[in-house]
């Protein structure tokens, strides 16, 4: 059996699995329209809200 790929929200790439951040220390996105990320546009997005969470 084939396992069905997904499309990242941001990039548009077909990966196997996705990733969102809900809620985290001081981020709370459950009022926020769901955005799937592949794990390199996961890691981008997570690190820059880290950046300006630390400002």
């Amino acid at each position: 059996m084939t396992q069905k790929k997904l499309v990242c929200d941001t990039c548009g790439k077909e990966v196997e699995h996705l990733r969102r951040d809900v809620v985290d220390e001081g981020y709370n996105a459950l009022n926020k329209p769901p955005l799937w990320n592949c794990e390199e546009c996961y890691e981008k997005k997570r690190a820059k809200r880290q950046e300006q969470q630390s400002r």
